[in-house]
């Protein structure tokens, strides 16, 4: 019998299904896309089963799931009824709405906010979950209970409902020390039987219904674990798990994540702390709104290879790009209105596409910058993870620009990090274990020293950019 470990990412456009063995190697996968923008529980559903099912009918017949884990977008908002059936579509993750409501609960609930070291925005679940009440108040009242897309997706796998961890758990307001939903949420008119119950990432949940594994034609149970957000998916499949460590996961957004071993407070509210799914240590950082999107949204549908190939040559290049295609921030600073711009004159295309991969480097090091000033220093070496770590000509620049040295692994993807849970809930004996035996670094990226003074001198020019404007 060869054991697999299965991590499904729903992710903004579309989901992925990884099964790897106890080794790390991907023995089955399957990727199923739907429309950009879709925002309906149900439809992302059909999609998760059918990536799930083409994963697992590729196995061989002596393969055996040991666990199924899922993972999702962090902050997206779902609102069912007693049956679990969607009322509404979701809320996403980065939907403006919840912007004033945001500002009550940091006045409301300053206690916690102060307990945990962060502040509400639009991005956080509860400001979703108040401004529901606040705008759809006959949606409010239906609602059995608020989730985040993978409690939504856990419940259609097992028909329990109800049930989150941790990490999705953060930005719904639960208080992560005295691990429980505070009271003090039900004097904003808050009901706190809406809100569900909170457990530690990888705890079992419940196996697979019957029905689903008829269909698949599988004999035996197959257990599912509660899931985690994915930028802490994406965290774990980097390898980055012990205390001084850190990871990048660029996707559609960036999201930069370290370990420490006691709870690190921002008062300005630009990055929060989860806490480690062992329950020991916090996972502190935060996620920007810039990332791949920018390129989804400014050069859609070219080939990016293509691209990448003609930046090698143009690089460094003088445009200060700030690469954010939609309005509002909250990653290295909080600025609700900030809009996206690009200082300079591009020659071509192509420089301006080089522009843009400059421009994510330099929000990403602007992260790293402001959780150093915190006294957070994750030293010289960033793990790294997500679709834009594919890209050789980026890794390059994003090294030069922190001058920094990027490791990325074998396996770059949220999913793995949640296939990498489930092992370490059924066969390893702790996360770190998994981690260390599942998890294998195929690249390392140093910085160029021709690059490193040039990009310092625009990194210069970008944060002047941003003061001028009153982000910073």
């Amino acid at each position: 019998m060869r054991e697999i470990f299965v991590g499904l990412d729903l992710g903004t456009q579309g989901v992925r299904t990884t099964a790897v063995d106890k080794n790390g190697n991907i023995v089955s996968s399957s990727v199923e896309n739907f429309i950009d923008g879709t925002r309906d529980p149900e439809l992302w559903w059909d999609n998760c089963k059918k990536s799930f099912s083409s994963t697992v009918s590729r196995l061989n017949s002596q393969d055996r799931i040991l666990s199924l884990v899922v993972t999702s977008t962090s902050g997206t908002l779902i609102c069912v009824d007693d049956n679990g059936n969607p009322l509404a579509d979701a809320l996403m993750y980065n939907d403006p709405r919840g912007v004033e409501e945001s500002e009550i609960l940091n006045k409301k609930l300053d206690w916690l906010t102060e307990k945990l070291g962060y502040k509400f925005n639009s991005s956080f679940g509860l400001s979703k979950v108040l401004w529901v009440k606040n705008n759809l108040p006959d949606i409010y009242e239906k609602t059995r209970y608020f989730l985040s897309p993978t409690d939504f997706i856990n419940f259609k796998f097992t028909g329990e409902l109800g049930i989150t961890d941790h990490t999705n758990a953060l930005k719904f307001g639960f208080d992560l020390i005295d691990y429980k939903w505070s009271e003090e949420l039900e004097e904003l008119g808050i009901d706190l039987l809406k809100l569900p119950g909170v457990v530690k990432p990888g705890e079992f949940l419940g196996n697979l219904r019957k029905e689903l594994l008829i269909e698949l034609g599988i004999t035996y149970d197959i257990p599912l674990f509660t899931g985690l957000t994915d930028g802490t998916g994406g965290q774990i499949a980097s390898g980055a798990v012990r205390v001084g460590e850190s990871s990048t996961t660029l996707g559609t957004t960036l999201v930069i994540k370290g370990v420490t071993s006691m709870l690190v407070k921002d008062p300005l509210g630009r990055f929060y702390s989860h806490l480690h799914p062992e329950g020991y240590g916090w996972f502190p950082g935060g996620s920007s709104n810039v990332g791949g999107e920018a390129l989804e949204k400014i050069f859609p549908g070219e080939d990016y290879r293509e691209l990448d190939s003609r930046a090698s040559s143009i690089i460094p290049t003088s445009l200060i790009i700030y690469p954010l295609v939609r309005e509002g921030e909250r990653f290295p600073f909080v600025e609700p209105k900030a809009k996206g711009f690009v200082a300079g004159e591009p020659s071509s295309r192509d420089e301006l596409y080089a522009g843009y991969l400059e421009g994510i480097a330099y929000v990403e090091r602007l992260c790293y910058d402001t959780l150093s000033k915190m006294s957070i220093d994750f030293g010289n070496m960033v793990y790294t993870v997500g679709g834009g770590s594919r890209s050789l000509i980026w890794l390059k620049i994003r090294a030069s620009v922190m001058n920094k040295v990027l490791k990325r692994p074998e396996i770059a993807s949220s999913g793995m990090g949640a296939a990498i849970l489930g092992a370490s809930r059924t066969f390893y004996s702790s996360l770190n274990t998994a981690v260390s035996r599942m998890v294998r670094i195929e690249l390392e990226v140093e910085p160029e020293r021709y690059l490193v003074l040039q990009y310092e001198s625009n990194y210069k020019r970008f944060i002047e950019e941003l003061s001028e404007r009153g982000y910073l």
